[in-house]
């Protein structure tokens, strides 16, 4: 099915909810999403917190895992689950993420914030969140609807991006942002629809890892992209992925692969380099590298030049995005389709 990468009217005919049209236009949401958060920034009244508790689930709670990575140096958790810790105090930001709005585990992780007098942050398109949020006259970014969750990231990582600058939590200066921007917009003409296969490496790589099972791996600088780009193969192609982290890996899981077999060869992987890689990581690399060659059906090294590190790890991040729409593709999956995630949200929504 390596023709289908080729013909972008056949890959739009499997594309219901134009996925590649949302992913093309990332970089231009970026862009807007700095914007909002410049607006926002103007009227809000938010003091640097000691840390930071960023509640969001599935694609909405990536944005605190980008954000753990962008900003390493500070206190910052993220929560996936309906409960804020007992640890979080007044002294703390609490941020709630859904872009829907109507995601239940951050709404009632505000319901608890407001119980314990919290300060609290939301970032949604409208939903149950929003009201509650308008109701009690909290802070709240409002971001553009009509998207599914993981394809508004620029929508929701930016805006914070800007804030957090702008309160002194970060020290990620506006114009890194801008430079970020057209990063991804030089990204985008490499890997982009109508860019053939054999000048794309997004779409090569989606070509090469078919029938496999996808093996994300890098080290800590990397872990949110890698979860990303697990996410992404799993809601976009609908298939299994897995992620290992150097250097946890190498004292477990490179055992499972010591040997090459049937099981192991199921596995591609996706290897993401990095020039801020310590020596012993880079050891460590070279090292797992040798065997994962052997033993897996194939390995692809990511590299990326740009000089900022979020422009790096953004572009990475992008690459893979597209590599799993096309992916999808390449199964005739429709990208866009969540109905088996509906269905479960009507029966979490039974009264027992």
């Amino acid at each position: 099915m390596s023709i289908i990468l080729d013909d972008v009217k056949l890959m739009k005919e499997f594309d219901h909810l134009k996925i590649l049209d949302a992913i093309v236009k990332f970089p231009e949401q970026c862009e807007r999403g700095i914007k909002i958060g410049e607006d926002f920034v103007k009227k809000a009244k938010i003091k640097k917190p000691k840390g930071l508790c960023v509640c969001g689930m599935g694609a909405s709670g990536i944005i605190g895992n980008l954000l753990r990575n962008i900003i390493p140096d500070k206190q910052m958790i993220v929560i996936k689950d309906y409960d804020i810790p007992e640890f979080v105090d007044s002294s703390w930001l609490v941020v709630l993420v859904s872009y829907s709005g109507g995601t239940e585990e951050p709404v009632n992780c505000f319901r608890q914030a407001l119980e314990r007098k919290l300060n609290v942050l939301g970032v949604c398109s409208g939903g149950e969140l929003a009201s509650l949020m308008k109701k009690r006259r909290k802070p709240m970014i409002k971001v553009p609807s009509g998207l599914p969750p993981r394809y508004g990231t620029g929508y929701m990582l930016f805006p914070l991006l800007v804030l957090l600058k702008k309160i002194g939590f970060s020290e990620l200066k506006t114009n890194i942002l801008k430079s970020v921007v057209m990063n991804l917009q030089e990204t985008r003409d490499e890997i982009k629809p109508d860019v053939p296969m054999k000048n794309n490496i997004s779409k090569r790589i989606a070509f090469k890892i078919k029938n496999t099972i996808p093996m994300v791996m890098s080290f800590g600088d990397y872990e949110s992209v890698c979860y990303r780009a697990k996410t992404q193969f799993n809601e976009n192609s609908k298939i299994p992925a897995s992620v290992e982290i150097l250097p946890e890996m190498n004292h477990n899981s490179i055992l499972a692969f010591e040997y090459p077999h049937h099981l192991t060869k199921r596995f591609s992987v996706l290897l993401i380099r990095d020039e801020s890689e310590g020596v012993q990581i880079r050891k460590r690399v070279e090292f797992t590298k040798g065997l994962l060659r052997k033993s897996c059906d194939s390995l692809t090294e990511l590299w990326s030049l740009y000089p900022s590190p979020l422009g790096r790890m953004l572009s990475i991040m992008y690459i893979l995005d597209f590599v799993s729409v096309y992916l999808a593709f390449v199964y005739e999956n429709d990208p866009g389709d969540y109905s088996l995630l509906l269905e479960l949200k009507k029966i979490l929504k039974q009264k027992v």
